[in-house]
This record gives structure tokens, sequence and C-alpha cells, in this order.
């Protein structure tokens, strides 16, 4: 009986391995959003697995003031030097942080029965087990004239602009998927880089200047460059090059999105045809 229960036992926890196992990496996109006019603007967030929304969140900035009975809470620093520029009686909130105060604006403004956090969690809980192609769906079946059929669907949610914050979440799922490359670049030359750069070989547009102000010998530094899902499947690819300050200079002309070492090689340390190594130079 025990080695029966033994068996079992052994069983049941291979059967949960397996099955966390096969559950998808948990990917997180955030995106800057205009969900609600034009006087404030929105971070969404949205945790994504196997390209199904698993959580969501919403939050909205804009200037608020303080009202006889409710003061304005604004974002850190902004009784600092970061609130010296804001309009006069007024500082940055969050709608979420500043729910009471902005809640009984919208209820004597525009009747609203609603706060607006819960609005939020509304929205948010409707996103939440969806994947990416059924909420675009669902957002895609609406337009600028009939978003306001939206609330109907979305229970517990009363904001006029549920649709735009629908568009968000979407927005932030898709941000979730984009590739990332990681490069850690080293700089073997034996002297000072002055120009190190990445060009869309798609667009033929050349990024910032890595090296501004110097990217000494010996030293390394992190790159990093996020694309869309689109792009990858066109086959993005970059070309990556530099200029030391003897005006020596190297270029790779395919570079894809990866996490990869890159060695910027010396005339010297050359082992091929190229300037650029995704291994250490041997040592002398």
């Amino acid at each position: 009986m025990k080695k029966l229960l033994a068996v079992l036992l052994a069983a049941m926890l291979l059967l949960t391995a397996a099955a966390a196992f096969a559950e998808g990496e948990i990917k997180l996109g955030q995106v800057d959003y205009a969900a609600h006019g034009t006087g404030c603007f929105a971070v969404i967030t949205a945790a994504v697995q196997d390209e199904t929304i698993v959580a969501a969140k919403i939050d909205e900035f804009q200037f608020i003031n303080d009202r006889e009975d409710l003061a304005a809470i604004g974002v850190p620093n902004s009784d600092g030097s970061f609130g010296d520029s804001y309009p006069e009686g007024k500082v940055l909130g969050s709608k979420r942080v500043n729910n009471e105060l902005y809640s009984l604006n919208m209820k004597q403004k525009a009747g609203s029965t609603v706060q607006i956090a819960a609005n939020y969690d509304a929205i948010e809980a409707f996103a939440t087990g969806k994947t990416i192609a059924e909420l675009e769906a669902f957002v895609n079946g609406y337009t600028a004239e009939t978003k306001g059929e939206v609330v109907d669907a979305v229970a517990g949610a009363t904001a006029v602009d549920t649709w735009g914050y629908l568009q968000g979440i979407l927005a932030a799922a898709k941000a979730a998927l984009n590739p990332t490359g990681t490069y850690t670049v080293y700089n073997t030359t034996g002297e000072n880089v002055t120009e190190l750069y990445l060009i869309d070989n798609l667009t033929g547009e050349k990024g910032v200047n890595y090296a501004t102000g110097g990217f000494a010998a010996d030293a390394c530094m992190t790159i990093t460059r996020t694309i869309t899902a689109a792009e990858k499947e066109a086959g993005y690819s970059m070309t990556l090059c530099f200029k030391t300050e003897s005006g020596y200079e190297g270029s790779f002309a395919t570079l894809h999105i990866e996490v990869a070492p890159i060695y910027l090689l010396s005339a010297d340390g050359m082992a091929g045809a190229t300037q650029i190594s995704f291994r250490a130079p041997a040592a002398e």
C-alpha cells in the first residue's frame, strides 16, 4: 500500500512539473498611450503568456488641482525641482492615487457613479484571459463613432473612453512580444572609439552615436535594441559600425536581434576579414 501511495505521489509530482514547464514565459509590455482625450496620458502595462493576456494595469496622469475638501497628490518630486514648471496651482498626478478627488470631479461634471479606479479595474478584468487576437478582434469591431457601445460590453465599466483603454492594453500586450537584442560591446581596438552606430538595414536610418564623449580602450558597454514582431518577421537586421580616434574604421553588416557579446577588433587583432568578432580575441 505504501509503495502504491509513493508511486501515485511521484506521478502527481511529475504531472505538476510537466504542467509548469508547459506554460510559456511571462513577458511584460508597457506603453504610454493617449486613451482619453488630449489633457492626460495613460501608462498601461500587460503581462502576456503564450499570447494570452494574464494581467493588465492602467494608470493615467494629468495636471490636477486641490479641492476645498481634498488635496491633490503629485507624482514624486512634485515638491522639488521637477515641479518648478507645473502650471500654477496644479500638480502632475496619478488618477489612481487621486482616485477620490478625480472621481468626485467625474460625479459632479458627468454624473458618474463609478470611481475611476473601479473603471480601470473592470477594463483590466475584461482584457485578462483573452488572447491578443481575441482582444484585437473585439477592439476592431468598433469605430470612433461607435466606441460608446463598448461600455455596454464591459461589465462594471462606465468610462466613456473604455474603447481607448482597451486599445492601450492591446498595444501593451503586443509590446510584450517585441523582440529585444542585447549586445555587450567590448573595445579591444587598443584606442579610444569616437563613433559607434547601429544602422537599420530596412530603412537606412542611422541611430545615436553610442561613443559620444569617447569609448575608452578595454572598456565595455551594453546596448539594447527593441523591434516589433513584424519587423523581425520581415528579416530585420542592422549594420554595426565604429571609428577610432586615429580614423581606423570597422563594420558588421548583418547584426540580428539576439543576445551576444561583440568585440571591436584592432587591425592586428583581426582573425578574418571583419573588424567585429562575437568571440573574445585570443590572448597574446
